[in-house]
């Protein structure tokens, strides 16, 4: 069963580091959207479309109101539930089946 509790706790501690990673890509690409020669940038268009890989589902249901948009708050919200409960479940997972 050891085998087993390592192959769910090692799913759980990647899942997490892609959901940390993603969620600095987010903060990264919402700070350089603030800075008007930002969009010159390749860099910043690589985060973008990395940002958007959550960002557009969450913008199809909630548009942005005015100028604010308030997907990558809702992306980084959504970002943390999925880490507490999904990466944590099994990382728990993986520590009882050992």
């Amino acid at each position: 069963m050891f085998v087993i509790g390592n192959f769910f706790y090692a799913i759980g501690i990647v899942l997490r580091m892609v959901f940390n990673f993603e969620t600095a890509v987010i903060i990264i690409a919402a700070i350089l959207s603030w800075i008007p020669q930002a969009y010159s940038f390749k860099i910043y268009h690589i985060l973008r479309e990395l940002a958007d890989i959550v960002e557009r589902p969450i913008r199809r249901i909630i548009p942005p109101i005015g100028y604010i948009d308030i997907t990558p708050l809702i992306a980084i919200l959504l970002l943390a539930f999925l880490d507490r409960f999904l990466a944590q479940s099994l990382i728990d997972l993986g520590w009882r089946l050992r």
